[in-house]
């Protein structure tokens, strides 16, 4: 009944048993790389979505609506824009643009504004400090004693010229916030010393380059006004053809208002002279005020301006309507 087992089985069984140990071990090994393989996604899909995530944060405030207003002025034509923000005072201006724009106002107003009195205190020495020799030599010329357009001859020493700075537009932008030239708009009245009247004169435009130079040959007292080296190599002034509405300042709408209450006066005189009897609040009399007749007292006429015609005989009133007295 025991028979020997056969030498050929037993081996068939162990190369089975093995195949099937195989096969575990296969797809052990594939469920492990499977998992390996699946983590790598994951943390790949991981990374891209934080990449995407921080590109649209990124490029955010790329797709904001930032409302412009643009305002055109209607006399001159110029173009403003300015952009629409919650913060207007808190507005962000480098070192670099704010020193610049301080020059370029000082060097204009010292330069185009005249006072004889005053000019020789600060201004007239302030522009030859920071202007460059054909610079400085044109300013020369304008004061020339030959020249019949020279301030001193057409305002003498009892006007002035006054200069209001309208805008400082920066030309030759760098990447500090800098600027190597400007264009200015400003704008120029007449001050009358005597009466305190200033009048409108006209717009100009001025155009200017410059730089900062280190090795100019200044004395300490040149130092304080030209602390940095500012100078001036390009100067050019253009009138401003289309002519803006002046800006009057209080001593001009003091005598408009006093001429306004004149011509008001004259007119109630004309149209009523009984409306024009001031009742004065002390005594309760009445009384004329000046330059005024009493009724039925004649007028003296008036003399005749340059270009005012004479009344016709047929326009002066002689106090009668078709022969009879209306009086």
């Amino acid at each position: 009944m025991l028979r020997k087992k056969d030498p050929g089985n037993t081996q068939r069984m162990e190369q089975a048993v093995g195949k099937a140990v195989s096969y575990e071990l296969t797809l052990a090994d594939m469920a492990r790389r499977s998992e390996r393989r699946a983590w790598k996604v994951a943390t790949a899909s991981l990374l891209m979505s934080l990449a995407l995530a921080g590109g649209y944060y990124y490029m955010l405030p790329l797709k904001e609506k930032v409302p412009f207003l643009v305002m055109a002025d209607a006399y001159t034509g110029t173009a403003t824009v300015a952009r629409l923000t919650g913060n207007f005072r808190d507005q962000s201006i480098t070192a670099n643009e704010s020193i610049n724009r301080s020059n370029v106002a000082q060097y204009v107003l010292a330069r185009e504004s005249y006072d004889f009195q005053v000019m020789g205190l600060r201004d007239w020495r302030l522009v030859f400090l920071m202007s460059d020799k054909p610079v400085g030599l044109t300013q020369e010329a304008r004061y020339a004693k030959n020249n019949p357009q020279n301030p001193i001859v057409l305002y003498g020493k009892e006007k002035a010229v006054r200069v209001k700075i309208l805008s400082i537009t920066p030309l030759g932008a760098q990447p500090d916030g800098g600027f190597r030239g400007a264009s200015v708009r400003i704008q120029r009245s007449l001050l009358d010393k005597r009466t305190g009247v200033t009048t409108y004169l006209d717009n100009q435009i001025v155009t200017m380059r410059f730089e900062y130079r280190g090795n100019l040959g200044l004395t300490e007292d040149e130092r304080v006004l030209n602390p940095l080296g500012f100078w001036v190599t390009e100067y050019r002034v253009d009138s401003d053809y289309a002519r803006g509405v002046p800006v009057p300042d209080d001593s001009a709408l003091q005598a408009q208002a006093e001429q306004a209450a004149a011509q008001a006066l004259t007119d109630a005189r004309v149209s009523d002279p009984d409306a024009a009897t001031v009742v004065d609040p002390a005594t309760g009399e009445s009384f004329i005020p000046s330059g005024q007749s009493a009724p039925g007292v004649q007028v003296p006429p008036q003399p005749l301006l340059p270009g005012q015609e004479a009344a016709l005989p047929n326009q002066i009133s002689t106090g009668t309507a078709d022969g009879a007295s209306n009086r």
